[in-house]
């Protein structure tokens, strides 16, 4: 009996222990309340502040979601920084607007996908059913190529192929035809992961093409109204902040409503779209060379391909998009895509591989090194901390010329996540994907990382990496160059077409016709210029131009590290 009574007790205690486990596992495991996700994004706000002010960041909005409600959204700092002699510095608002560059590729990805279920057309229609002239690197790879494969980065191309063209200024149709000069490996095609942007951005002239209607309006029908998404935009900024800016632009596309709605419809639109307008608080876009926090003047570079780059939101609609992310493509009961579509776009379609342990994007403790894929406009992976507590994450970023930004959803938390900066450039700042990262820390219990201090770091090491190539310089056995016209002429080459050298009161100048440079010569043959007064680029590192001789010693080519797709070589005429 005693024996007995002791079993017993043993068993009740092992029980006890289970229960408390079982709870303690409960608990561990519970999701954040929506309490706890705001009381740790208001504790964000001392470390954004911080941030911005120890990287030179004029302005940020931070924004968290959770299925079905917006948590918090909210700006910080200035539009432009206070010495910007053409605009006034203002306070960021949750109506002030950003461009969030390639956070667009997510947001056409998902009007793809709203067209696809108004049975506009298919994931699985060939390009060439809608652009017949479509070619892109070998005539087998331009057949096969469909809607979802403009979508998914999985071409087969090197990453950012064409993209030297679209920051040199060329025009879109020069552009699409450099594409022709790719170069694409056999067996690649829908297996290696490439990032593009001029590809991708194809996809906004197939769904003009589909619907007869400017990608403009169909953001704008299918998911900014939508959605309330009252302080969006998908055309340039400049026509967004006063009436005449806006009158402008429709005037630009007045033949395409002439042709869609008749000449005194398109008469009545013009007129009832310029004195409607209403202004929108809009940021500038920045550049930093060194420590300097540089204002830029706004381009047409999103825009020419405005699929990829070309939209713009303010925090307030920032956080009803991601929203709707976590809600697996709903709006608050309003769908913007089905279940299945919103399943196909966050379908794995190009493994991510091959990601180096020193990658300041992907760092190493935060992201798994498997099993990362990109999706239609947008990424999956694993976040974890230091290989444990693993969360599956969906995510995508956004940077180039004078703006940042970064999207997180962690399905099994619901939390979702954003942040915009007004200064641009990987080699800038990373302080959008930073401050996801803080935020997610904090919500999910991993250890503690100084993420500012990272970003600072990073911008320490572009610094001494820009001040070692300085320093080269001077160590260098420097040849002299010859007379001036011995380089002046014509080159060409397939892709870029010509750009030209010529001689200005001594000096040698080159030009390929939408831009002109003052090459300052290095060393020999060789001259440098800044990468930024040729090419809409986001580093401040210059750029080189070396002239080569042949066997006569007369110069016959040209090699510019900024125009240098397929490592092209400039022919002499």
């Amino acid at each position: 009996m005693v024996n007995l009574m002791n079993e017993m007790l043993k068993f009740f205690k092992a029980l006890a222990i289970l229960l408390r486990f079982g709870v303690c596992v409960a608990v561990c495991n519970a999701q954040p309340s929506d309490e706890e996700l705001l009381e740790k994004a208001k504790a964000m706000e001392t470390i954004i502040i911080d941030g911005i002010d120890k990287l030179g960041i004029p302005g940020a909005a931070f924004v968290v979601s959770r299925n079905g409600k917006v948590i918090y959204s909210g700006g910080f700092g200035n539009t432009t920084i206070a010495s910007n002699l053409f605009h006034n510095p203002e306070l960021v608002t949750e109506k002030t607007v950003f461009p969030v560059s390639s956070l667009t590729k997510n947001i056409t990805a998902i009007l793809v996908g709203a067209l696809v279920d108004a049975g506009m057309l298919s994931f699985s229609d060939k390009v060439r059913k809608y652009l017949p002239d479509f070619f892109i690197a070998n005539e087998e790879l331009s057949a096969e190529f469909t809607v979802l494969d403009l979508i998914s980065h999985r071409s087969g191309l090197k990453h950012f192929s064409a993209d030297s063209l679209l920051q040199a200024g060329y025009e879109p149709d020069e552009i699409v035809r450099a594409l022709r000069f790719m170069k694409q490996k056999p067996g690649e095609f829908r297996k290696k992961y490439g990032y593009q942007n001029v590809v991708f951005g194809i996809i906004g002239f197939v769904i003009e093409q589909a619907t007869g209607r400017k990608y403009e309006d169909l953001v704008k029908e299918y998911i900014f109204d939508k959605m309330g998404m009252d302080f969006s935009s998908a055309i340039r900024l400049s026509a967004e902040t006063g009436r005449f800016g806006h009158f402008k632009h429709m005037l630009s596309r007045f033949s395409h409503d002439r042709q869609r709605l008749g000449l005194w419809n398109a008469v009545i639109n013009l007129g009832r779209s310029a004195l409607s307008h209403k202004p929108k608080n809009i940021v500038v876009g920045h550049f930093k060379n060194g420590d300097k926090v540089i204002p830029l003047e706004e381009i047409g570079m999103f825009h020419k391909f405005p699929a990829t780059s070309g939209v713009s939101l303010s925090a307030q609609d920032f956080a009803k998009w991601i929203e709707m992310l976590a809600s697996g493509g709903t709006y608050r009961g309003t769908q913007i895509v089905s279940k299945e579509t919103f399943k196909t776009l966050t379908s794995a379609m190009a493994e991510v591989k091959n990601i180096k342990d020193d990658d300041y994007s992907f760092i190493k403790s935060r992201y798994k090194r498997e099993g990362m894929s990109y999706c239609a406009g947008i990424y999956r992976g694993v976040y974890f901390d230091n290989g444990k507590n693993e969360r599956e994450i969906l995510f995508h970023m956004g940077g180039i010329y004078g703006a940042a930004s970064f999207l997180a959803v962690v399905p099994s938390e619901d939390i979702a996540v954003g942040v915009v900066v007004n200064v641009g450039g990987v080699s800038i700042t990373l302080f959008a994907e930073y401050m996801v990262h803080q935020y997610l820390d904090m919500c999910l219990g991993y250890s503690k990382i100084d993420w500012v201090q990272k970003d600072i770091e990073r911008r320490d090491y572009y610094k001494e990496r820009q001040a070692s190539y300085r320093a080269s310089l001077a160590e260098r056995n420097i040849a002299p160059m010859q007379d001036v016209g011995h380089y002046i002429g014509t080159y060409h080459a397939e892709i870029y077409g010509d750009v030209v050298a010529t001689e200005e009161r001594g000096e040698l100048w080159l030009t390929n016709g939408i831009r002109k440079v003052r090459l300052r010569h290095l060393n020999g043959d060789t001259f440098e210029f800044p990468c930024m007064e040729l090419m809409f680029c986001a580093f401040d590192a210059d750029e080189t131009a070396t002239f080569i001789e042949d066997e006569y010693g007369n110069i016959s080519a040209l090699y510019l590290s900024g125009l240098s797709e397929n490592d092209t070589i400039f022919k002499r005429r």
